[in-house]
């Protein structure tokens, strides 16, 4: 089974990108997800994982997501090889998300968690949570 769920913050504000003889829609990004425990310094270790997300969805994120922005994801790992222009072979793992929520995030301890968007809902015709992003916002 290859699955993951990650919890983190964009990096950086997600670029659209259209591919192929068909203009797919496909964005890449980083999400900066904390490990649940301290190192020596007693600070949390960030680490920094590629994503990659297509068709619809791709559309979807990069209209309501920017840096800093908090969002779960559940996709798969995915690895990629290739040849470096000096000849050597390089290898790399990205998460193919499948789906992901809007994370609303805030330290005030009264935050309303149903201000989620989950983006399964909306393509399988589920109740949405009202929110962030108002029902007349998302584009189908």
């Amino acid at each position: 089974m290859n699955k993951i769920i990650l919890v983190g913050r964009l990096c950086g504000d997600p670029d659209l990108r259209f591919v192929g003889e068909n203009n797919i829609p496909v964005t890449k990004f980083t999400l900066a997800v904390n490990r649940n425990y301290k190192n020596d310094e007693g600070n949390y270790d960030v680490d920094f994982i590629n994503c990659e997300l297509w068709d619809k969805s791709a559309e979807i994120f990069c209209k309501y997501m920017s840096k800093g922005r908090v969002v779960g994801i559940d996709g798969r790992l995915k690895t990629e090889n290739y040849t470096s222009s000096t000849g050597e072979n390089k290898y790399s793992i990205i998460v193919r998300v499948n789906s992901f929520d809007f994370i609303p995030y805030s330290k005030r301890k009264d935050s309303n968690s149903e201000n989620m968007f989950n983006s399964n809902a909306v393509f399988n015709d589920e109740e949405v949570f009202e929110g962030e992003i108002p029902e007349s916002e998302v584009p189908f």
